[in-house]
């Protein structure tokens, strides 16, 4: 108690201290003197019995922000069956927003923002995974129609948050912050246990039910009919319209969602994510064909696919097909570098384009980098946005499809033996055997696998036959085995179809990208002690085209700051408008203020700099000596 400061200084040192934070100048020198003075106080030894919400709004000192990251971690850990996200995610949405994870200050050894940002980014997705397995899940749908649909409305967002909790937590790791290992081996356990368990039972259901032998879900079109119902339909429009048709290999569903959110937040672009029943088994060279124009497909003696009579396992030949079509066919490596006259050339006298990209299939099914399966994906979402743009805006394409020949499944653990199909050795009349599914003829019906034929599965001919292995399991586990695909989880065969148009005109204008809109409640603002708190509302939803905002907010007299400078991030998407409120102190410097003249509270846009809000205020301290 020696060591607090009498009341007259103490609310100055406060402004002191935001503002010496606040300076692009001098911060350098307050990591140094903070983490100096943290030591000489022995600050650590203080704070394990204060929990997170009492450490919520202190931004002093590096030792604590380290100590909220741990006290949030084992909240989750210790209570993630009965959790209650809204007091976590405000704390860390707090955070993010404040001084230690500021993104536009280095980041050190030191002082490592980067791996804060990262940590705080990791709890806030496992908040959300384990808060949405809260919910009353319906793992098990009465038909195929809504399992699939299911899996499309709510089931892939656990898939999402899986991958997205790994790839925060592997950039943490990186840079050389671990204390999410509890966490994640959490996460991991209830993934396996309570997302993919239920959900291969479920699928099982159907799966034995006849779905292989009628494999068709009622409102969706199967793999081979793309061309037919979604290409064909756009070119019999007008003889000078060109499609784009990107496909990436391994593209799952759960990542073209968030493509789709990322191109619907570009202006002059519209992006409408909907889903094809692929194919089985899911793997390449069956996928691929599917989605190019036919009127067959079929397998030779030795599991080759043609397309009527033609191979389509290379480039070349896929181009050949197309031509039929007037089309083209290229690696999406060498199309983006084309400048843009080249582009424009390139595609001249070409109706059709297929654009083709590996990147998570390259890096996923190769042992030695299966374990960078997710930062391929991060990739891959950039890549594609950025193929999406050069198709709009430098080739003034109009209609481009994204979509895949298969999608994955990826685990970080490494398979058990429990993870083996019972399926001891491979069967007398196999042509093909991949760690997902064998292809052959008059294979045998087993109790541990599936049995099929790609006449149904893909309307192929040449009575090749397939086994898949049930649930997540894999016949073998050569090549890695950690990130799959071929069987019929509906991770594997719910292929993603991004439709993308350039939009023009009006409607081009409904697209434009803003910040969400905030404002201070009330009128007539009057302070009269020296910490003041003043309600913000975020007016609008944050969505496609309603952007988060992060505003520094403070109390001036003419352009001088007379208060603590506080971050405050919008992003709500809730449409309650309580939930979209947000209350925030401000300290007073210690000075004397009149009563007759007018100060001002600006919210200023803290990436920008642009003041988004100045409202009036009235100072009135009853007593100076309040300070």
């Amino acid at each position: 108690k020696h060591l607090v400061l009498p009341a007259l200084y103490s609310a100055s040192v406060a402004v002191c201290l935001g503002q010496w934070r606040d300076s692009a100048s001098r911060n350098g020198s307050y990591d140094v003197l903070s983490s100096r003075i943290a030591d000489a106080l022995k600050l650590t030894d203080g704070l394990h019995e204060l929990n997170e919400v009492a450490l919520a709004d202190v931004m002093s000192f590096l030792v604590v922000e380290k100590q909220l990251c741990r006290l949030l971690r084992d909240h989750i850990l210790d209570t993630a069956e009965l959790l209650q996200p809204d007091t976590l995610l405000s704390i860390i949405r707090k955070r993010l927003a404040g001084y230690w994870c500021a993104k536009h200050l280095p980041s050190t050894h030191d002082v490592p923002r980067l791996a804060l940002h990262y940590v705080y980014q990791a709890l806030s997705v496992a908040i959300g995974f384990f808060n949405s397995l809260n919910q009353s899940i319906q793992w098990q749908a009465n038909s195929p129609e809504l399992q699939y649909k299911q899996y499309c409305d709510q089931h892939y967002q656990f898939d999402q948050n899986y991958r997205l909790f790994s790839e925060f937590a592997d950039h943490a790791r990186a840079e050389g912050w671990d204390i999410l290992k509890d966490l994640r081996d959490k996460i991991e356990a209830v993934y396996d246990e309570q997302v993919l368990l239920p959900l291969s039972f479920a699928w099982d259901t159907h799966l034995s039910s006849g779905l292989l032998n009628h494999w068709s879900v009622s409102g969706k079109n199967n793999q081979q009919e793309f061309f037919k119902v979604a290409v064909k339909p756009l070119l019999d429009k007008g003889e000078n319209r060109k499609v784009y048709v990107i496909i990436s290999d391994a593209f799952r569903y759960e990542a073209a969602q968030e493509l789709s959110e990322q191109l619907n937040g570009q202006f002059r672009v519209q992006a409408t994510l909907s889903s094809l029943l692929g194919v089985l088994p899911s793997y390449t060279a069956l996928g691929m064909a599917a989605l190019l124009p036919h009127k067959q497909l079929e397998y030779n003696h030795k599991a080759e696919v043609s397309i009527d009579g033609q191979p389509c396992a290379s480039l070349e030949q896929r181009h050949q097909i197309l031509s039929s079509v007037n089309g083209c066919a290229i690696k999406a490596d060498d199309f983006i570098k084309m400048k843009k006259e080249e582009g424009r050339e390139f595609v001249r006298s070409s109706r059709v384009i297929y654009i083709y990209h590996n990147v998570i299939d390259a890096v996923g099914d190769t042992a030695s980098t299966e374990a960078d399966t997710f930062d391929a994906v991060r990739k891959t979402i950039a890549e594609l946005s950025d193929l999406v743009r050069f198709i709009i805006n430098s080739l003034n394409g109009t209609h481009v499809f994204v979509t895949a020949d298969h999608g994955f499944l990826f685990q970080e653990k490494q398979p058990a033996s429990t993870d083996k199909s019972l399926l001891d050795q491979k069967p007398t009349g196999t042509v093909k055997a991949k760690k997902r599914y064998l292809l052959g003829h008059d294979l045998p019906d087993q109790e541990a696998v599936w049995l099929g034929s790609t006449q149904n599965t893909a309307g192929a001919t040449g009575n090749m036959q397939f086994l898949l292995p049930k649930g997540c399991n894999r016949f073998h586990f050569i090549g890695g085995a950690r990130f799959f695909h071929g069987g019929a989880m509906p991770q594997e065969f719910i292929v993603p179809l991004v439709k993308v148009q350039q939009l023009k005109g009006k409607s081009a204008e409904k697209t434009k990208i803003k910040t969400a809109p905030v404002h201070v409640l009330g009128s007539h603002h009057k302070i009269t002690t020296n910490r003041h708190r003043f309600q913000l509302i975020q007016t609008e939803t944050v969505s496609d085209r309603t952007k988060p905002v992060t505003l520094q907010v403070a109390l001036y007299e003419g352009d001088t700051i007379i208060s603590s400078i506080e971050t405050v991030t919008f992003d709500s998407q809730s449409t309650d408008m309580n939930e979209r409120s947000q209350w925030l102190s401000l300290s007073l410097q210690g000075k004397e203020y009149s009563n007759k003249k007018l100060y001002q509270l600006i919210l200023r846009n803290a990436e920008t700099g642009i003041e988004e809000q100045r409202i009036e205020v009235i100072i009135d301290l009853a007593f100076s000596n309040d300070f």
